[in-house]
């Protein structure tokens, strides 16, 4: 997800970039709750042993940027 969030149009095409990140989101939001509980522990732990804290506030983001909690 990071990949197509903070690559440059040259990398990859924006349009496409979205539409995969819009597909990741949909699929995710599919999850039971204790699904989405899970992911939301294991996000933690990847942003918790993140030494960059850009990519860590990335990770942590992640749930309410597809729309899966409104808290961020």
């Amino acid at each position: 997800m990071m990949l197509l969030e903070e690559c440059g149009p040259d990398e990859v095409n924006p349009d496409t970039a979205v539409r995969c990140l819009e597909s990741m989101g949909y699929e995710l939001l599919q999850f039971s709750e204790s699904e989405r509980n899970d992911f939301a522990e294991l996000l933690e732990r990847m942003a918790s042993s993140e030494t960059d804290t850009h990519t860590a506030d990335f990770i942590r983001s992640i749930p309410f940027a597809i729309g899966m909690t409104e808290v961020e």
